[in-house]
């Protein structure tokens, strides 16, 4: 049997579980590398295993890495954990002992990845005085490692000389991304039209994968807003769109009609920030093209427009900084061109493409029996709906965790909740459930709670009532009354009789 000579003291980091000041039994620490450690038993021979987390995880965010060494005739082991050719230091390290006096080592490391990681790899080196050369086990972080894309869409020809009914190549254009497996769809006006699954990829110089996907549509004068979703794996898409519109045939110089775009920026953004909205257009007669940009109609104070000409005609260019919050999901500008005296354009951009609000994340418990508590996640005012939770127990994936579905509040957010039930009395010791909510391309939040056997265990203190207290007030009280009945008539009897 193995036994825990100390304790582990783990680290913490926002977006990874790790359960605050509590020590692992050595079941619990044992349990993930007992298959290993049989087969050091059997083998006879020192072994040496290196695992990762389960799943891809952003750049900026920290993974740990655990390396299992033995077993050896004693504690004279040193362990080293190396980041491609710089040492990198240890989070905590443990040894362990069995029956038979072999010992064994288990170190722990931190990283934080970064997206140059795809071509990194960690190494963990194991020397012992029973070994002829070192023990040492490396992986590729590209295997931990999601790196979100960079998306953008192209026209040919461009805005500017697009006709009616004429075929527009549309281009997406989706840089720097890993692992290379990922899924494309294309909408028009908010509706799917092509999905793509694994289109082909173009590798980088640096490790990530690249690539582009055209398709053709045909240019209209009332405009079509076509967009581009990029999807890794279970992730909330990363998205672009953009406006096509064409310019109808030429009748006179003094009487056309004007192609635009309408750009945005293009990833999401969170309230308290501002983003920048751009038109463009071009064969303007003269140089007296007026835009207006309104928030909800009030104006936008902060917009720049600039009108040049461009041979016998003339192009404008206007851009506007719009401020974005919590409550802006319904929230709508209006982009308003006059050439002269006549409105040439008036165009609605809903800002809910553009806004990412972030959950608020918390958990709360009841106790809906003795043995039942009833924990609850719960995920507030976010957008857009994309969530993905996860139910930790100690760490290790909740099971029997269903998946809940979102409400759309009065403000255009959306709020979730997640009950799970916990059997308390099967419990020893205490336990740590973590909600983990991950929100878009962003790193997860979460929130924690603590049950302990003692806190939710039922008893009955001495002296407090029990279940038959009621019926034994009943019984007092009716042969109270009945002692006192039997005493009246007692001294009223005593009385005559004594008169008499």
């Amino acid at each position: 049997m193995l036994s825990l000579i100390w304790g582990w003291v783990p680290g913490t980091d926002q977006g990874h579980c790790e359960p605050p000041a509590m020590t692992a039994t050595p079941g619990q620490v044992l349990s993930s590398f007992l298959p290993t450690l049989l087969l050091g038993f059997t083998a006879g021979q020192p072994f040496i295993t290196l695992t990762g987390p389960s799943q891809r995880t952003a750049p900026g965010n920290l993974v740990p890495f655990n390396c299992t060494a033995g077993p050896f005739s004693n504690q004279d082991f040193n362990v080293t954990w190396m980041k491609d050719r710089d040492e990198h230091p240890a989070s905590a390290q443990r040894p362990m002992t069995n029956d038979k006096g072999n010992y064994f080592i288990t170190s722990k490391v931190w990283v934080k990845l970064v997206p140059q990681d795809v071509s990194s790899e960690i190494t963990c080196e194991v020397t012992h005085g029973d070994l002829v050369k070192p023990l040492y086990k490396t992986m590729n972080l590209s295997q931990v490692l999601r790196v979100v894309p960079t998306v953008k869409i192209t026209t040919k020809p461009s805005g500017a000389s697009i006709h009616v009914q004429e075929r527009v190549n549309l281009t997406c254009h989706v840089s720097h991304f890993y692992p290379s497996h990922l899924n494309l769809i294309l909408m028009k006006n908010r509706h799917r039209i092509q999905t793509v699954s694994s289109p082909q990829v173009t590798r980088n110089p640096d490790g990530t994968y690249s690539l582009e996907h055209m398709w053709q549509a045909e240019a209209t004068l009332n405009g079509s807003e076509f967009a581009c979703w990029v999807i890794q794996d279970e992730q909330p898409p990363v998205q672009v769109n953009i406006t096509l519109r064409a310019q109808a045939h030429r009748m006179s110089k003094a009487r056309r009609s004007h192609s635009y775009v309408l750009q945005g920026p293009l990833q999401r953004s969170e309230p308290g920030t501002s983003i920048q909205l751009t038109y463009m257009s071009s064969e303007f007669s003269t140089r007296q093209v007026t835009v207006t940009w309104l928030k909800n109609n009030h104006k936008l104070p902060k917009l720049q427009t600039s009108v040049h000409l461009s041979g016998d005609t003339y192009n404008v260019t206007s851009s506007v900084l719009v401020p974005l919050q919590a409550d802006d999901v319904l929230s709508h500008v209006f982009c308003h061109v006059r050439h002269n005296t006549t409105l040439v354009l008036q165009k609605i951009i809903n800002l809910d493409q553009y806004l990412r609000v972030p959950p608020a994340v918390t958990v709360s418990q009841s106790s809906p029996s003795s043995n039942l508590v009833a924990i609850t996640c719960h995920v507030q005012r976010f957008y857009p709906q994309s969530v993905h939770l996860t139910w930790l127990e100690n760490c290790h994936m909740f099971q029997g965790a269903e998946k809940p579905t979102s409400k759309q509040n009065s403000d255009g957010t959306y709020t979730l909740e997640s009950l799970q039930l916990v059997n308390v009395s099967l419990q020893g010791s205490e336990r740590v459930f973590t909600c983990k909510v991950q929100h878009e391309a962003r790193p997860p939040i979460q929130a924690n709670l603590i049950l302990s056997a003692i806190a939710h265990a039922t008893y009955k203190p001495i002296g407090s009532p029990g279940p038959e207290t009621p019926a034994i007030i009943f019984v007092v009280l009716l042969l109270g009354f009945k002692v006192m009945l039997l005493m009246s008539f007692t001294v009223a009897y005593i009385h005559r009789w004594w008169n008499v």
